[in-house]
Order: structure tokens, then C-alpha cells, then sequence
């Protein structure tokens, strides 16, 4: 059952890009996602945190199309998006940078960044965007010729959110885009994550490591056992009384 949220914390926005009403997902007898709601404001950046097997992935996963929910609504810009494949979902202004970073080993850099345009009709336009990120990228400017399976791991999440940002999205989600990255590369990573809000772009970013990204986003879903524990900004809930609880779960211990 979805908990209800302090009224001392932030309420959701009212004009939102995205709104999530009552969302369930469910894989067989296991319940991904229970009645789960949320708004993301349109040129926000919103973190969703909680341990795994909370149900973060899911919640993307059926934004994006991957996931067919069991029930509930998914409105963006005010239409109706669920069950939507994926295709359609990009084509609509949303997109998603899978954790793992998954990258075309056996193409090279720039085509693989080629390959996130290809809902577009804008050659020219494409091609001068792709000269922006090498100038963003320096690195992926240096080994565009070169196969993206040779990119260090910083260099490989760097090309996926590049490729993604060739869709033009309305929405970026972003699902643990520092995980497995030392820590100056994840520093890295986050500094883009604000310069693509700077451009316009709104951000929903999820993340194990709830310090990381209650410091990047305006506001932040704490997510346990598919329900939204607590929601609000960083200085809302920095040294909550109910934020370790929100996050370990009811007891205190972490999900598995």
C-alpha cells in the first residue's frame, strides 16, 4: 500500500511534464511497484533513491515502454503513454539511458552517437549536434573512429547519455549513471547531468547513492518495496527523522 507523504514535505508540482497516478507493476507473483504516484516538473531535475530491489528500474522501465504495468496511469506533457513501445515513447520526447552502460561494442564512437538520431529527418542538424558533444566530450572527439568497447567505463556512460541526447528529448532518465565509476569520474558525470538541465532538458536520475543525488536534484523520491516512502528537497530531507527508515525500510534493514 502506498505510504502517505509527511505534510511537511514538499507537495508535487502543479503543472507537471511527467505524472505517474497509482502505477503497479508485477513479474508473476511479485509486486515491482504498488500503487506508485510522482510528478516531475517540466526543466526539474528528480532523483529516485532507495536499495536495490526497490522497484527504481521498473518505475523507468515502464515510463520508457519496457515494462507493461499491471494498472495505473503514466501521463506525459498530459497524454497517456502506457503500454506505448518504446520507439513511440522516444518519438514522443523521452529517453532512457539503461544502467550498464550499453553501448555497440563493434561500432565505433560516432556510430554509435549516430544511432541515437535515428527517429530524426534533420541530417545537417544532426551532424552539427554531434560536433557539440565532441566539444562537450573531448575524449569522444579523440576515439570517434575507434570501437566504443575499447571506452573505459566513464568514457562508455558519457556516449550513452550523448546518444540519448541526440533524440532531443523533453526527458532524460538516466538509471544509476555512477554505478561502478570512481568517484571523480562520477563527479564528472553529475556535472553533465546539471549543464543538460542548464540546456533545457529535464532530468529524472536514479541512484543507489542517495548523498550523490540529493545534492543534484531539486527533489527527491525515496523508493522502498515499490512504494514512495518520502519525497521532498535535499534541504527537506537532510537529517529527516523518517529519511533512514524511508530508506532501509520499516526496520531499519536493507533491502536485499
Amino acid at each position: 500500500m502506498q505510504h502517505p507523504v509527511p505534510s511537511e514535505i514538499t507537495s508535487p508540482v502543479s503543472t507537471p511534464l511527467l505524472r505517474i497516478d497509482g502505477l503497479t507493476v508485477r513479474y508473476g507473483r511479485i509486486t515491482a511497484l504498488d500503487r506508485l504516484s510522482l510528478t516531475v516538473g517540466e526543466g526539474e531535475v528528480v532523483s529516485i533513491v532507495g536499495p536495490n530491489g526497490a522497484g527504481k528500474s521498473s518505475l523507468l522501465g515502464a515510463i520508457a515502454g519496457l515494462v507493461r504495468p499491471a494498472g495505473g496511469d503514466i501521463a506525459f506533457r498530459g497524454e497517456n503513454i502506457v503500454g506505448q513501445p518504446l520507439e513511440q515513447t522516444v518519438r514522443r520526447g523521452i529517453a532512457l539511458v539503461l544502467e550498464g552502460r550499453h553501448v555497440f561494442s563493434g561500432l565505433t564512437v560516432r556510430e554509435n552517437l549516430r544511432l541515437g538520431a535515428t527517429i530524426r529527418r534533420d541530417p545537417r542538424e544532426v551532424e552539427a549536434d554531434i560536433r557539440s558533444f565532441f566539444d562537450i566530450f573531448p575524449i569522444l572527439l579523440e576515439r570517434r573512429n575507434e570501437p566504443a568497447g575499447r571506452l573505459s567505463g566513464g568514457e562508455q556512460q558519457m556516449l550513452v547519455i550523448a546518444r540519448a541526447l541526440l533524440s532531443r528529448p523533453a526527458l532524460l532518465m538516466l538509471d544509476e549513471p555512477s554505478l561502478g565509476l570512481a568517484p571523480k569520474i562520477t563527479d564528472r558525470i553529475y556535472e553533465i547531468i546539471r549543464d543538460i538541465r542548464a540546456t533545457g532538458v529535464t532530468v529524472l536520475v536514479v541512484e543507489q547513492n542517495a548523498d550523490r543525488a540529493l545534492k543534484a536534484a531539486d527533489r527527491t523520491y525515496v523508493l522502498n518495496g515499490g512504494c514512495v516512502r518520502l519525497t521532498g528537497t535535499a534541504a527537506e530531507l537532510a537529517g529527516h527523522p523518517e529519511f533512514e527508515a524511508a530508506y532501509f525500510g520499516l526496520s531499519g534493514r536493507r533491502s536485499a
